[in-house]
């Protein structure tokens, strides 16, 4: 029988990288919403991060870009685990992955929420949405070196 192991990881940081309004008022009227999520690594490290990018265009024009990044660091037995000596990568599973989308969605509609008001834009709402619509498959993390510096 094979042993379980409970992967386990901690919220390492949440970092608005872009918050970017094009327009000088707010447009009325519907907007399109398109988004795009990104996985990285520090395998060395044991961290993975999550970026979210959320672009609200009105008519083919962009009136506000924001990006969001999370990282995650596992715990050693957990990220041993889900090691594949064959392929020398980890491999995440779906659920966990769409697990960490989850947390840097919900936390780009919190800095979304802030920014809009600092910056005098009406509240400004990220629709909910689920990552299991965006992320289909698990995540596969080549080993990543770095460079020391002296």
């Amino acid at each position: 029988m094979e042993k379980q192991v409970q992967i386990q990881f901690r919220l390492l940081d949440i970092k608005p990288l872009q918050f970017v309004t094009l327009t000088n008022s707010w447009p009325e009227g519907d907007q399109q919403i398109t988004n795009q999520l990104q996985f990285s690594s520090d395998t060395e490290r044991r961290i993975v991060r999550c970026t979210a990018n959320f672009e609200y265009k009105q008519n083919d024009i962009t009136q506000l870009i924001i990006t969001v990044q999370s990282s995650f660091e596992f715990a050693r037995e957990g990220w041993s685990a889900m090691y594949r000596l064959q392929g020398d990568e980890w491999i995440l599973p779906v659920g966990l992955v769409q697990h960490l989308a989850d947390i840097t969605i919900g936390a780009t509609r919190g800095i979304l929420a802030v920014r809009s008001e600092e910056n005098g834009l009406p509240r400004i709402i990220l629709p909910m949405m689920a990552a299991a619509q965006f992320v289909k498959t698990n995540l596969s993390l080549k080993r990543t070196t770095q460079e020391i510096k002296n």
